[in-house]
């Protein structure tokens, strides 16, 4: 075929493809994720993820068998993406080579997993608390700018219309000054039952749950769902809804942290072997107001 023929067929070529009804619209592709992290909370964080329809979910990762499999059957009837699982964080990432790292472990193992998803090239979507220790945060800080990463905390009471409104109403100036903020959980709880301590569930690998905090016996108030009260593996109450609350009053004052923190705890009530504070008065001192914090596992007493 002369050259003069070949452009002039490969222009008419190009000309009826990108003609109606044959126009093929373009499609950006889809961010390559994981889960790590594979409970209730990291299910429900991919399934948003979903929604948006620019992710594609190319494994599900944990180190319990038992929620791997429910996280699997789950997704399976979401997407037709067909995750691979794994139990190690490690090989996940690196054979995978994610795009995104939803990270949604217990406190722990925040900064470890987030520091190897940057580290091999991924953007972190991590759960909050940032980390179980300020200085595990910094860490977690540092790979990011060092790999040139974005690790995002997220809340989604920045987006919620109430939380919105209200925090352009406190910005206008229309409440006055403000000089106290009191944030507060309140639980009734009860003294509770004492966990038993035993073997841990065919398909958990304890030793790797533990992974770089103490090694504790197993009990099923630790795994699933409770860790939050053992101060080995988080920070308790203040650790858990602290976070939602100090962002909000953050968003709201220009300032970036206390100038001084005093605290107060009673943690040996409860028939439990948990270790969290059980009742804990926080007062934080910023230069034009004070925050009180306050939570209790024990009564029931709502703010009027």
């Amino acid at each position: 075929m002369k050259r003069r023929v070949f452009l002039q067929q490969a222009s008419l070529a190009s000309a009826a493809v990108f003609a109606q009804p044959y126009l093929i619209p373009f499609k950006p592709s889809k961010y390559k994720t994981v889960l790590i992290g594979s409970g209730w909370w990291g299910l429900n964080i991919l399934r948003e993820g979903l929604r948006t329809g620019q992710i594609e979910v190319v494994a599900l990762c944990d180190v319990d068998d038992n929620q791997l499999t429910k996280c699997k059957t789950e997704v399976d009837k979401l997407t037709n993406d067909r995750p691979k699982t794994y139990n190690d964080f490690r090989e996940c990432i690196q054979k995978e080579k994610p795009d995104i790292v939803i990270n949604a472990t217990p406190d722990h193992w925040h900064a470890l997993i987030a520091i190897e998803a940057m580290k091999n090239g991924a953007h972190v979507f991590l759960e909050k608390p940032i980390s179980h220790t300020v200085k595990e945060g910094t860490a977690i800080e540092k790979a990011a700018r060092d790999n040139q990463r974005v690790c995002i905390v997220d809340f989604h009471r920045r987006y919620s219309p109430h939380n919105v409104s209200a925090q352009a109403f406190l910005k206008s100036g229309k409440a006055g000054k403000i000089y106290k903020v009191k944030a507060f959980v309140h639980y009734n709880q009860g003294l509770g039952k004492k966990e038993e301590e035993m073997a841990p569930p065919k398909g958990l690998d304890w030793n790797f749950w533990c992974g770089p905090a103490p090694m504790v016996n197993y009990n099923p108030g630790i795994h699933p769902r409770g860790f939050r009260h053992y101060m080995q593996f988080a920070n308790g109450n203040l650790g858990d809804w602290g976070p939602h609350w100090f962002d909000q009053i953050l968003w709201w004052t220009d300032e970036i942290m206390p100038k001084k923190i005093y605290s107060a705890e009673k943690s040996d009530i409860r028939l439990s072997l948990a270790n969290a504070p059980e009742e804990q008065t926080v007062v934080y001192e910023f230069e034009s107001f004070i925050l009180e914090w306050e939570h209790t596992l024990l009564s029931n007493h709502p703010e009027r």
